[in-house]
């Protein structure tokens, strides 16, 4: 889901204008473990359903109580119940909404609610005037914000971009040629307030300027980009909206022409939004599965490392092997100097020189002890080649189980944990819960990306899809991308000669669709497709390559 400053700005005025007057009935956790604030307005009931952790709100008319209700919305039900909704706004293109409570109908707020979608700041925000009351991410210590109860509020700091409603031809030219030989999707996300990267390609095709840059265009080819922004701004600020659902983009607020035509319409935004989330992460049915799956996977990754802790330390104990030969071949060197039933005797290593203590047993001959240490020297050193065996084995599943971990993080769609679950159920990790057993074969839904130059790049969701990726769809000759030491998407840059700036946007997405997405630097390799081949006899999605090259870089998606 794409919720930009422009969605944003639609949806905050779509919900003011239904709630604004209403009162508070009741605050409460849905089974979905969202936040539903019901409101009571002259001839119906109103539900704001507020996502959480926050990702999105919208008006429903669903919203079924849980039974066990969270301390936070019980807080809120506290301090919320009986007050009157006066308004709900942004500041224009900001993703961070603030709903104002009163006493009264008429009376001056007393109480606000602030929602903060913004990236890394999610968060819900409830206080009386400016003191915090309650907030569903408390600050660590040391944080740039105080958010602990009783702390005075302070809004997150402006993004430092320039607001895109009264944009001029001459800002935007300068705006773009500071940033030199940037992209001029990128620039625009950059540079202008509320663009996301969906947006941003948008524009570019609205004015008729796909896969340039912001250096070479002309001064009429600003203006027009401008008047572009300008047009999509004002229509969001009227709430002239166009409420679409795209099969991968999910809802967005307005049809957008570079795409394929939209999988449905909607008459409002929330029902846009209410349908996506009942499809997604949202959802109870894909709560539910995404708890199965992960509980599963983490209980079969804890058995493993402790498995292979044991066989560590047997292994250890294994590789003392070599010593027994040396003791073997000691004592047959110096059969002479063995007293008959001696519990113990030293002599020179026939290795090193240096003197050995090597423990007897009295009741044996020189030549019968040092019989009973070869045994011993074959026995271990079977044992330790056995074991470390087994470790190579347990090792290589303990990669692919994290590999799988990867890929339920990474789901965003019942569709796509779906996959994981045909996936799991057939590594035999989850038994199958349906008699016929049929496994779905993997979907062709990759994301899809751009570089500055329009040459596309495709990634894969699990590791069902990063085998069909790269082995059976992406050309020989295209170049193939993965983090080099953590699980992650296969990556496809669909260029058989690209230049430095694609491989290094390939990788930096690489970097980002990886277990490795908040490190500062990720090491990303490449080669060529034709060099990437299967590991025989492996679980999917596990592959070994050649003649590759290697970059550390910053993981990102823009």
């Amino acid at each position: 889901m794409h919720l930009d400053g422009f969605f944003f700005n639609s949806l905050v005025r779509e919900v003011q204008e239904n709630i604004a007057g209403s009162r508070v009935e009741d605050v409460y956790d849905s089974i979905d473990g969202n936040l539903i604030l019901q409101l009571r307005a002259p001839g119906q009931t109103l539900r704001l359903e507020i996502s959480l952790p926050p990702l999105a709100f919208f008006l429903t008319t669903g919203g079924r109580r849980r039974k066990n209700p969270g301390a936070f919305s019980q807080t809120l039900k506290k301090h919320m119940a009986a007050l009157f909704c006066r308004s709900f706004t942004n500041p224009p293109f900001d993703r961070r909404a603030t709903l104002a409570l009163s006493p009264s109908p008429q009376g001056p707020a007393s109480h606000f609610l602030h929602i903060e979608i913004m990236g890394r700041q999610n968060d819900i925000i409830f206080c009386a005037q400016d003191k915090i009351i309650a907030s569903t991410r408390p600050a660590k210590p040391g944080a740039a914000r105080l958010l602990q109860p009783g702390d005075r509020y302070y809004p997150p700091l402006p993004p430092g971009k320039t607001a895109p409603d009264n944009l001029s031809g001459d800002l935007l030219g300068l705006l773009l040629a500071n940033l030199g030989e940037v992209g001029l999707e990128k620039a625009l996300v950059q540079t202008v307030l509320g663009v996301s990267p969906l947006l941003a390609k948008e524009i570019c095709a609205r004015a008729g300027l796909p896969d340039s840059r912001g250096a070479d265009l002309n001064p009429e080819a600003i203006n027009r980009l401008a008047g572009e922004i300008v047009s999509l701004s004002g229509a969001s600020l009227r709430g002239d909206f166009q409420p679409v659902l795209y099969a991968e983009q999910g809802p967005y607020w307005t049809r957008l022409t570079h795409l394929s035509p939209p999988r449905r319409q909607y008459p409002t935004l929330s029902a846009a939004l209410a349908d996506w989330m009942a499809n997604s992460r949202g959802a109870s049915q894909f709560a539910a599965l995404y708890q199965r799956l992960h509980k599963a996977l983490a209980v079969s990754v804890k058995r493993l490392q402790g498995t292979i802790a044991k066989q560590e330390l047997e292994r250890n104990r294994a590789q003392e092997f070599e010593n027994f030969r040396q003791i073997a071949d000691t004592l047959l060197a110096g059969l002479n100097g063995v007293p008959k039933g001696a519990a113990a005797v030293t002599l020179a290593n026939v290795y090193t020189g240096q003197p050995m203590q090597i423990s007897l047993d009295p009741g044996l001959s020189a030549s019968a002890n040092a019989s009973r240490y070869y045994k011993k020297y074959n026995k271990y050193k079977n044992a330790a080649a056995k074991v470390q065996k087994q470790m190579d084995a347990n090792r290589s599943q303990l990669a692919y189980l994290q590999s799988l971990e990867y890929s339920l993080e990474a789901a965003n769609s019942l569709e796509d944990l779906r996959e994981v679950l045909a996936e799991t159920e057939e590594a035999g990790l989850i038994r199958r819960q349906h008699k016929v057993k049929f496994t779905p074969p993997p979907s062709d839904t990759y994301l899809s990306y751009s570089t500055d130059r329009g040459t596309a790049v495709l990634v894969g969701k699990n590791n069902r899809q990063n085998e069909r990726l790269t082995l059976q769809k992406a050309d020989k000759n295209h170049y193939w991308l993965h983090c080099r030491y953590s699980p992650g998407s296969h990556v496809i840059l669909c260029a058989t000669e690209p230049d430095d700036s694609e491989l290094a946007y390939a990788a930096s997405l690489a970097a980002w669709h990886s277990k490795e997405r908040n490190s500062p630097k990720v090491e990303v390799v490449w080669t060529q497709v034709k060099n990437v081949k299967k590991i025989p006899g492996a679980k999917p999605g596990m592959v070994q390559y050649t003649n590759f090259r290697s970059i550390l870089i910053e993981p990102s998606q823009n």
